[in-house]
């Protein structure tokens, strides 16, 4: 089982929120600053590196982008299952088993 987090995915889409607003763009640093989320966290979490999420870091992440754009937990991670992205290849190239 593998769950990804798609912080970088939120943060591109924040980051177009925040042009069209005139805005600078958001760095991890600021993300940091303005969301109460640790550096060290996003960084782990932004590089695929995080081996557990607190709730509050959870809550806190999906606070600050909601002020961008409707965001669920869903957003943020993604659950595949093993084997599931090599099924879905298969059966778009037609191949039975």
């Amino acid at each position: 089982m593998t769950i990804t987090c798609h912080l970088r995915v939120l943060l591109a889409k924040a980051n177009v929120e925040r042009a069209k607003q005139g805005k600078p763009t958001l760095s991890l640093r600021s993300l940091a600053k303005e969301s109460g989320v640790s550096l060290s966290v996003l960084a782990s979490l932004h590089t695929g590196r995080s081996q557990r999420v607190d709730y509050t870091t959870i809550d806190r992440l999906l606070n600050y982008f909601s002020y961008y754009f409707t965001v669920s937990v869903d957003d943020l991670f993604v659950w595949e299952k093993p084997g599931q992205e090599r099924v879905s290849v298969m059966m778009i190239q037609g191949v039975q088993t």
